[in-house]
């Protein structure tokens, strides 16, 4: 089986929000993040205003109003820098290759990806996941490696449907680390 498909800077993005929302270590992050910085905003705020001598319940309520909005609008914030940081890493010269036309190849015992002036191989015993968002697989090769596959790359349902049966079957066939 053979599909051919663009990847666009979004889904690179795409990808890498996955990783960041689906990785237990990077959840933790994120968790940890809002938490002190809520934490370093509230009390770094009550202790530099008690050594001011200028203490008070406005200043309090003021203190823990920004705290709480700190808290609600990290993973907003997380989100843009990763984003801003992926579209900049892509514009890299040494880069261009990964937005670009590719073709992936379902062989009996490996998948073959071409484009971008590269071609790769990975035996179906290396697939360690695959994720899913609402416009895409992520076929994972490693724990933060993943070969993308937008379901534009699919004229239908259907056959989005075959191309994950097909995949699936070819990795328990072949030792994937995946189970049904």
């Amino acid at each position: 089986m053979k599909i051919k498909y663009n990847i666009q800077p979004e889904d690179f993005v795409a990808f890498n929000m996955s990783y960041m929302y689906n990785n237990p270590v990077m959840r933790a992050n994120i968790r940890n993040t809002r938490i002190i910085s809520t934490a370093i905003i509230l009390f770094g705020g009550t202790i530099l205003m008690q050594l001011f001598g200028k203490l008070s319940v406005p200043a309090m309520l003021v203190y823990v109003l920004f705290a709480v909005v700190i808290f609600f609008t990290m993973p907003l914030m997380i989100k843009n820098k990763v984003k801003k940081g992926v579209f900049k890493m892509l514009m890299q010269p040494q880069n261009q290759h990964i937005c670009s036309e590719k073709i992936m190849t379902l062989e009996e015992t490996e998948i073959i990806l071409e484009g971008g002036g590269e071609e790769s191989h990975y035996t179906y015993d290396v697939v360690e996941s695959i994720k899913e968002d609402k416009e895409h697989y992520f076929i994972y090769v490693g724990p933060m490696a993943a070969l993308i596959v937008p379901y534009r790359a699919f004229e239908t349902g259907e056959a989005k449907a075959n191309f994950y049966n097909r995949l699936f079957e070819k990795i328990q066939k072949n030792g994937g680390k995946i189970k049904a």
